[in-house]
C-alpha cells in the first residue's frame, strides 16, 4: 500500500511541475487490519459469553421448575437475576468497540428487566434512571450491574411487600440516580416505599444479597456503601461511592 500526495507547482499563474510525495504504509495498512480483526474477536468472545449465561440461565429455570422447596425456587430465581446482570454487561460489550461501557444503559436495561419481571399491575412499581456516570471499564461496570441487581430486588421485596398497601395508595417509585466526578462513581438507588428499620446496619447484616453488596463494593472494587431510611421521605435509599480507575 502506497499512499501518494502531490503539489502542483505555480509560479504567477505557471505551471511549473508538480511536487510528489510517496509513503509506503503497508504496515500501517496491516496493523489496521489486524486491529479490526481484534476487535471483532473480542466482540464474538463477548456475544459467546453472554449466550453461554443464558444457556446457564435457562437450565437454572429448568431445575427449579423441579424443586417443591419454595425457599429452594426463590434462591434459583435469585441466581438466575444475578446471571443475567452479568450477561447484560456482556451484550453491551458485543455491540461497542471499546472496553469500556456505559452505566447508565445497564442500569436502564436492569431497570426494565426488574420492571417487567418482578411487577405487576396490581402492584405498579416505576423505575427511572437519572444521571449519567460516562462510561466505565467493563470490569467495574460488571461489579456495579450486580450490585444494582441486587438493590433493585431488595425494593421490590422488602420495599413494597405484598402483603401491605403502597403508602396512600401511591404507585411504587424506583429511582437510580447515576453521577460521576474526577475521583468517585456514585450511584444511588432510593423508593418511596416503607423504609428499612431504623437501626439497620449493612455492615453487620448476614443475608446473602446484602452480602453480595458489601463484598464487591468494598472488597472488589475498593468503595462504600451506605444503606438507611430516607431523610426527606418516605423509604430507603441505598449509595454507593467507588473510586474512579484508569480503563
Amino acid at each position: 500500500s502506497v499512499q501518494l500526495l502531490a503539489v502542483p507547482l505555480i509560479d504567477r499563474g505557471i505551471s511549473r511541475g508538480a511536487f510528489v510525495l510517496l509513503r509506503d504504509i503497508t504496515e500501517l495498512r496491516l496493523r489496521d487490519r489486524l486491529l479490526v480483526s481484534k476487535d471483532a474477536t473480542i466482540r464474538e468472545i463477548h456475544h459467546r459469553v453472554k449466550n453461554n449465561l443464558q444457556t446457564i440461565s435457562s437450565l437454572l429455570r429448568l431445575q427449579g421448575r423441579r424443586l417443591e422447596s419454595v425457599e429452594a425456587k426463590r434462591a434459583i430465581d435469585a441466581s438466575v437475576r444475578r446471571i443475567r446482570a452479568i450477561a447484560l454487561v456482556h451484550e453491551t460489550l458485543a455491540s461497542e468497540s471499546s472496553d469500556d461501557v456505559s452505566l447508565a444503559e445497564v442500569a436502564g436495561m436492569l431497570a426494565r428487566t426488574v420492571q417487567d419481571s418482578l411487577t405487576s399491575p396490581e402492584r405498579p412499581i416505576h423505575f427511572e434512571v437519572v444521571g449519567d456516570a460516562g462510561l466505565i471499564p467493563s470490569d467495574v461496570v460488571t461489579a456495579l450491574a450486580v450490585v444494582l441487581n441486587e438493590l433493585l430486588q431488595n425494593a421490590v421485596d422488602h420495599a413494597f411487600p405484598n402483603d401491605l398497601p403502597l403508602v396512600d395508595g401511591r404507585v411504587g417509585r424506583v429511582e437510580i440516580l447515576l453521577s460521576r466526578d474526577d475521583q468517585h462513581i456514585r450511584m444511588v438507588v432510593r423508593d418511596n416505599g416503607i423504609g428499612i428499620p431504623v437501626d439497620f446496619d449493612s455492615s453487620s447484616h448476614q443475608g446473602l444479597g446484602v452480602s453480595i453488596i458489601r463484598a464487591l463494593v468494598t472488597s472488589q472494587l475498593g468503595g462504600d456503601i451506605v444503606m438507611r431510611r430516607r431523610r426527606d421521605s418516605a423509604g430507603s435509599e441505598a449509595l454507593v461511592e467507588v473510586p474512579v480507575l484508569d480503563s
